[in-house]
């Protein structure tokens, strides 16, 4: 190389004259094919199973079992397509707290509607499971 070519390497390259060191610095990652490919494979794996496990009757483990493969799912999503797994501490803490306190906000909400009571739309007033005749005869003042 001429001293011309290398004062256009370093001028192109930002004044560093090897590039693996800038590419070291510039904080993105490529992945490569076969790992975007297994993935995608994998999710379409995992849905197959989703659908396949839906046919079946489980009685109150199909929601668990629905929840945990899409949870699987998810994470495969978030640390290769979303490239988590390489991001930095902070944003990881930072997504990982998000989701703790969604997840908080759904407990507290079903905590709530799983305690409350059937209540009367017009009266808003707790019913008895009384037969409808009974309930609008029924002396609802307290008395």
């Amino acid at each position: 190389m001429t001293s011309d070519s290398h004062a256009a390497q370093a001028s192109h390259d930002g004044g560093h004259g090897d590039h693996s060191e800038h590419n070291d610095h510039s904080g993105h990652h490529v992945c490569s094919f076969q790992l975007f490919a297994g993935v995608f494979f994998a999710l379409l794996i995992l849905t197959i199973i989703t659908v396949a496990v839906s046919r079946f009757d489980f009685g109150g483990f199909n929601m668990i079992i629905a929840m945990a493969i899409a949870a699987v799912k998810a994470s495969l999503v978030m640390s290769i397509f979303m490239h988590m797994r390489w991001d930095t501490a902070i944003n990881n803490i930072a997504f990982l707290s998000s989701i703790l306190f969604l997840s908080l906000l759904f407990l507290f909400i079903l905590a709530d509607y799983s305690t409350r009571g059937d209540t009367d739309p017009i009266l808003a007033t707790p019913s008895m499971q009384m037969k409808p005749a009974e309930y609008y005869q029924h002396d609802w003042s307290g008395h």
